[in-house]
């Protein structure tokens, strides 16, 4: 039977068998790797060196499923620039990255040019192997009847099994029988010496002998004392802290394809969402920061920008720049669309709380 060709083996492999693969690609060229899970998409990021001994890291988001927006890429890219690591999408079987997020520098790997990269890296054995393996795992049982009737075709060789765990419960039973007679040795000992006044002496002389050529120890005394209670200051020193302002009751979270198209329409509507802070700008007066927000799966949805007044949250600048890279979740009203510096333009909130999550 003809083997399927390597395309179509790729192309059938779930997100943790596709990353299994990489492991085995990146491992092959003598690459630290390791798999991480980010909500419900998979990642495997590899570090080793170039063929010139320059240091080397990068990142693959894999989806078999799913597919790349144009705004889940572009978070994506920028989070890999500012660690250093190179952005990579492996999208095979229904996975797909969609024609306007290719990004500058963003390597998307379809099946072809991964099957490239295993033959390069040498585990196309391992990748078929792996595919055999799943294959066999979801069968209809017979190969486990098969099993089941081929264990009974040699009877010499279940006698030896059979001789084997004879021998095997024999010494066990030698190391019991063993323990036993000690510990019946030892009562019969502590027996003897209970019933004769001249033994029970003889240990008191040993006893005290080796009591007196013992060292006297003395335990240190500890004293404890507990601190004084203090008040609370009224005033917390603390700069990162957001207003005590409640949160709106009727907030929602709308779905962020829906926002994303017409933001003008929801103009007004108390919103909130929770992701990570992308980037951050002063203007003026005011105060941006654009968040990846996430969707209830904790998969990101895309990017919004989040706006609120100097003074309002993190009003100390060190700390409003240390946002960038926390997870935050936010509530506000939907004012149309906005840019953090002039560039693409995106759904933009007006804040009226900010915390960290």
């Amino acid at each position: 039977m003809t083997a399927p060709r390597l395309t179509s083996v790729v192309s059938d492999r779930s997100d943790v068998e596709l990353a299994a693969v990489f492991e085995r690609v990146w491992g092959a060229r003598g690459y630290e790797t390791r798999v991480r899970f980010r909500g419900p998409d998979v990642h495997v990021e590899a570090t080793g060196k170039t063929p010139e001994g320059a240091k080397r890291d990068l990142r693959i988001w894999i989806t078999t499923t799913g597919t790349v927006t144009a705004d889940k890429a572009s978070a994506f890219v920028r989070r890999c620039e500012r660690a250093g690591i190179e952005p990579y999408v492996a999208a095979v079987g229904g996975g797909r990255v969609a024609s306007d997020a290719h990004r500058p520098g963003l390597v998307v790997l379809d099946a072809p040019a991964i099957a490239v990269e295993i033959r390069e890296a040498g585990v196309e054995s391992f990748v078929r192997d792996l595919a055999a393996g799943a294959s066999g795992a979801g069968g209809d049982g017979d190969s486990e009847a098969l099993d089941s009737e081929s264990e009974g075709d040699d009877p010499e060789a279940d006698g030896a099994d059979r001789l084997t765990r004879r021998e095997a419960l024999k010494k066990a039973g030698t190391y019991v029988a063993g323990g036993l007679v000690t510990y019946l040795a030892a009562e019969r000992v502590s027996d003897v010496v209970q019933q004769s006044p001249e033994l029970r002496a003889a240990v008191a002389r040993r006893a005290a002998w080796l009591d007196a050529r013992l060292p006297d120890v003395r335990l240190p005394t500890v004293e404890w004392s507990l601190p004084t209670p203090q008040p609370l200051s009224e005033e917390s020193t603390l700069p990162n802290r957001t207003t005590a302002v409640a949160t709106p009751t009727n907030a929602t979270t709308i779905p962020y394809g829906d926002l994303r198209t017409n933001p003008e329409s929801y103009a007004g509507t108390n919103v909130t969402y929770t992701g990570r802070v992308e980037e951050t700008m002063e203007r003026d007066e005011t105060r941006l920061a654009l968040v990846a927000v996430e969707d209830d799966r904790g998969r990101l949805s895309g990017d919004v920008v989040a706006r609120w007044p100097t003074g309002r949250f993190f009003d100390d600048d060190i700390g409003f720049r240390l946002l960038a890279d926390e997870r935050v979740r936010l509530w506000g009203v939907v004012a149309g669309e906005g840019s953090i510096s002039g560039a693409v333009r995106y759904p933009r909130i007006d804040v009226s709380v900010l915390e960290k999550v």
